[in-house]
């Protein structure tokens, strides 16, 4: 009979390699579920503030989700693997009262709002010019697309009536849904030239048109393919450039003032490569049917670094 010894002993060196291989498997069973609860428990939430407002967030229908603001917010999110994300739609009463709260950020926002309680990141992509969005017929008046018109001349000398969001915002905000042309509108707000509307959306239908209740509305470049898509509006509509407003606008990722929102931006910015600009300008191209000049305004000013004038704060 053998005598068995210490040196006889079975070790992890010397089991069979299939009884290793189970209790690596029942280690893995028992072990790392537990493990993955407690790590994700432990994680800091962020509450992302997002809006209806297509093509930028888009809350639902078709197109849900796909929105180039979704898509910027998506890859934060993809990207800041150590925190629970939360998204939440809101108005911007709602937005202002809570922005400066902590863990709350904002993946898509001007600059000047909050300047002294918000932190913003890198400007990372801009919003461009806004336009005039007429029925089609008016070409015949007015040339074709690229042609500039004034807003100044279509507020004072004609009896056109335009429709906006309305002006008013929560003043702590130190900023306006029309940043650039707000000087031009504010005389005429309460007079029979501006329609202001209360809306979600942040910029008037295109229905307002079809219906005649307005001549025509500000909006963006991409509004009417926006619309077209979101929402299946059919007619034919046409945008013009105003003469007064040649301005690209940056776009920051925002969080409350806070060592830990000062951490969320820092982590955006080492996110803000040369690839990550190609990218969010193809989902900015998925809606704004290639336009050329926003294209070559994004690898001017972000990929190719050149100081540009119509890029502002």
């Amino acid at each position: 009979m053998a005598v068995t010894t210490t040196d006889d002993k079975a070790t992890p060196d010397t089991m069979p390699a299939a009884v290793r291989l189970i209790i690596a498997l029942l280690m893995i069973a028992f072990a790392l579920p537990g493990a993955t609860a407690q790590t994700k428990e432990n994680r800091e939430t962020l509450i992302w503030f997002v809006w209806n407002l297509p093509p930028e967030f888009i809350p639902d229908g078709k197109w849900k989700g796909q929105g180039y603001a979704d898509k910027f917010l998506a890859f934060f999110i993809k990207n800041l693997p150590e925190y629970n994300h939360k998204i939440e739609f809101v108005n911007v009463a709602r937005w202002s009262r809570e922005a400066l709260e902590p863990n709350r950020c904002t993946a898509h926002l001007w600059g000047g709002f909050f300047p002294d309680q918000l932190i913003l990141s890198e400007p990372y992509t801009v919003t461009p010019p806004q336009v005039g969005i007429f029925p089609a017929k008016v070409q015949e008046q007015f040339g074709p697309p690229n042609t500039r018109i004034s807003l100044k001349h279509l507020l004072k000398d004609t009896y056109l009536m335009i429709a906006i969001i309305s002006l008013d915002l929560d003043e702590g905000a130190l900023q306006s849904r029309y940043p650039i042309l707000h000087p031009l509108l504010a005389p005429y707000v309460n007079t029979p030239k501006i329609i202001e509307q209360n809306s979600n959306l942040n910029v008037p239908s295109l229905k307002l048109l079809d219906y005649g209740r307005a001549d025509y509305l500000i909006g963006y470049p991409s509004t009417i393919t926006a619309q077209k898509r979101v929402f299946g509006f059919e007619r034919d509509y046409v945008a013009y450039y105003f003469e007064e407003h040649h301005f690209y606008k940056k776009i920051y990722a925002a969080c409350s003032k806070t060592s830990a929102g000062q951490k969320v931006i820092n982590r955006v910015n080492s996110l803000l490569t040369e690839d990550t600009h190609r990218e969010f300008l193809s989902y900015h191209e998925e809606w704004n049917m290639g336009d050329p000049e926003f294209r070559r305004t994004i690898i001017d000013y972000f990929i190719n670094k050149k100081p540009l004038t119509n890029v502002v704060d």
